[in-house]
């Protein structure tokens, strides 16, 4: 296929699922609640399109109802986040909406693309100037969801300063995100939409919140302001990825649970199965490209 074929293919595939996202989800940054017997989700894949990604799309698919990405599709290795990306929208836009629920990575941003691959990526496999394309559609993905009983989100939980310069938890309940956020946002801007993409969890009692290693405006948030979100509409507890981990992660006693499904760190890649409300099993697909399957419970955290 040529590239100006590739080019025709992939733009016809990203409006697509444009036109569909923005009429199912209209503009909303956090969407939901979704309700599913059986639910995968998938955390960071970062263009591990064959090794990970055509596995969930295919077997895992078969297994369950519906199937939720938590976010950066591309950037770093392989250098497949262009075909990543377009396979997951594709059966977005053709099961309308019904089998696959995404939301936005930190890593679906101009803030990392010019550094982490994808811009090179599409300029070179579909010519200058297709990436304005991408950019566009990154700017209204949602950003969060609820699932089953879940808040789901790429990164976590914001805070903002009060009137005494003490950070505190910045939303109390999901529908807090579409009154304080609004899309599009392009890098994002909005400092509670750059956290709930950027911020991570630690098992601090000590502390709500503390400067983060990734950059200014980004935090750690701990166990009280995680459990007074959750109780504000009563959550089962939240479900991101974000962090790098040997495929699932449980923290804070099973209230916050890390996916990660890349393969880039050399770990296994990791999808958490959820049965109803309850997790259920845990899929982890090895750096060999071996399958295991444990049951919930075996998931180690910190």
């Amino acid at each position: 296929m040529s590239q100006s074929e590739l080019r025709e293919n992939a733009f016809a595939i990203l409006e697509k699922a444009k036109d569909l996202m923005l009429d199912l989800y209209k503009r909303r940054p956090h969407i939901g609640p979704f309700e599913s017997k059986r639910v995968a989700f998938v955390g960071d894949t970062h263009g591990a399109f064959e090794e990970v990604t055509k596995f969930v799309l295919g077997a895992v698919s078969k297994e369950v109802d519906l199937i939720v990405f938590l976010g950066d599709y591309v950037d770093r290795e392989p250098p497949n986040g262009l075909e990543n990306l377009l396979a997951i929208l594709k059966v977005f836009a053709d099961s309308k909406g019904e089998k696959v629920v995404f939301i936005r990575g930190n890593h679906e941003s101009p803030l990392t693309n010019y550094y982490y691959g994808f811009y090179d990526e599409v300029t070179v496999k579909l010519g200058g100037g297709a990436y304005e394309k991408f950019k566009e559609f990154f700017s209204l993905m949602p950003i969060s969801a609820e699932v089953n009983g879940w808040f789901v989100v790429h990164g976590g939980l914001p805070g903002l300063p009060d009137q005494e310069g003490k950070m505190e938890l910045a939303i109390r309940r999901p529908s807090e995100i579409n009154e304080k956020v609004s899309l599009p946002d392009e890098n994002p801007d909005n400092p509670i939409a750059l956290q709930l993409l950027w911020n991570d969890p630690r098992e601090m009692k000590e502390y709500d919140f503390l400067p983060n290693m990734r950059g200014d405006g980004i935090y750690y948030f701990g166990v009280k302001p995680t459990e007074e979100f959750l109780k504000g509409d009563n959550l089962k507890g939240i479900i991101r990825g974000h962090e790098v981990a040997n495929g699932v992660r449980v923290l804070m006693e099973g209230k916050v649970i890390n996916v990660f499904s890349s393969v880039y760190h050399g770990e296994s890649a990791g999808v958490l199965i959820l049965e109803g409300n309850e997790p259920k099993e845990v899929i982890l697909i090895n750096p060999n490209g071996d399958v295991l399957r444990l049951p919930y419970g075996q998931v180690q955290g910190y």
